[in-house]
């Protein structure tokens, strides 16, 4: 166990190392830097193994988590009735798409907190003269690097000081870098996301690119059918947590927000429940999450229902947000779970199989 967490602990700074240290002249376009530098250093047969190990690890968590999804929830909550028809079986197209998104988390990943690491908070003092030379040391796993011992003091001394940092060392891991940011990186990224998911939607773009998520009217396979769409949807998708991340961190001087410290620990926590959400959305589970309004309501507040994604596949013009519909209510496009609704006998699924109980496979 020792060997194997040594080597990831070995490949997690080898890839740190590629990554520009933290400066004030590159915090706005560190995203397509992360992007270029990560292009020229696959041209390394060392840099390239690590990122498809990386891209293979988070694959294989995607799964767990998947599996997780699918199955936890079953006999701890009700099933959601299936309304629209399911999609029984996926096309080459659905595989294809399956397996090219997958391939993609590895680059998220890495730019995901590549970017929190190149903001990240560095103090003025010995562990600053440590880090420095730490990074320097790994930059010799590479065969080449952009920066010279000078270049690298010059940063060291340039602290990231316009808004929050990533925050890295475990005794600086604090509830307000950690667990507070969690509901901020939510809402900012569903904001983006509903815009996102509602010009998907427009008649003119729908065909092209959104219209295959669509094929299924009844999600049913948790993650699986989460990541089932278009790769131009996904990158678009997964990479809106990295702005998120971004304006979180920097602020937004628009709206008078300074930005806030965000731990490496709070960054993955988010990116984890994003995912577990999201998977929740694609299953028949009813998981309903609310949070009391001081007697305002006898139910609370309700933050999170894997129904109205549920509504949204089968009324697409409604509830065009991922983890929470706070925007669709703002901007007029929230649409309540009907009980109610016609519920089709022949579409209702086999627990055993997973597919319509009329479904027989030719």
């Amino acid at each position: 166990m020792n060997s194997i967490i040594n080597y990831f602990v070995a490949l997690s700074r080898r890839l740190a190392a590629t990554i520009p240290p933290p400066s004030e002249k590159n915090t706005l376009w560190v995203l397509p830097g992360l992007i270029s530098r990560m292009v020229e250093e696959l041209t390394t047969t060392q840099s390239l193994q690590d990122m498809a190990i990386l891209t293979v690890t988070f694959v294989l968590v995607m799964e767990l988590v998947s599996v997780s999804v699918y199955h936890i929830p079953k006999g701890l909550t009700s099933s959601i009735p299936v309304r629209g028809k399911h999609l029984d079986m996926f096309s080459w197209k659905d595989y294809l798409f399956i397996f090219v998104n997958k391939c993609m988390t590895g680059i998220f990943v890495y730019c995901y907190f590549g970017y929190l690491w190149a903001v990240r908070k560095v103090e003025h003092d010995h562990h600053d003269h440590h880090d420095h030379n730490h990074n320097h040391v790994l930059r010799q796993h590479h065969d080449r690097h952009d920066y010279n011992n000078e270049g690298e003091e010059h940063f060291s001394e340039s602290h990231c000081c316009n808004g929050g940092s990533g925050i890295w060392a475990l005794e600086d891991l604090s509830l307000t870098n950690t667990i507070l940011p969690i509901p901020v990186l939510l809402v900012v990224y569903d904001f983006f996301y509903t815009l996102l998911h509602w010009f998907l939607h427009i008649k003119s773009v729908y065909a092209f690119v959104h219209k295959h998520h669509h094929h299924q009217k009844a999600p049913s396979r948790a993650n699986i059918d989460a990541v089932n769409v278009h790769p131009l949807e996904y990158f678009l998708g997964e990479f809106n947590h990295v702005l998120a991340l971004h304006l979180v961190v920097k602020g937004i001087p628009l709206l008078g927000f300074k930005g806030m410290d965000v731990s490496s620990a709070g960054a993955l926590a988010f990116i984890s429940l994003g995912g577990i959400l999201a998977g929740l959305n694609h299953t028949r589970h009813d998981v309903v999450a609310r949070i009391p309004c001081l007697g305002l309501s006898k139910t609370g507040w309700t933050i999170f229902d894997s129904k109205h994604h549920d509504v949204h596949h089968r009324i697409p013009q409604s509830n065009y947000g991922q983890y929470t519909v706070v925007w669709d209510r703002i901007f007029g496009t929230f649409r309540e779970y009907d009980q109610n609704d016609r519920v089709n006998p022949a579409y209702q699924l086999d627990p055993a199989t997973g597919k319509t109980k009329s479904f027989k496979k030719e």
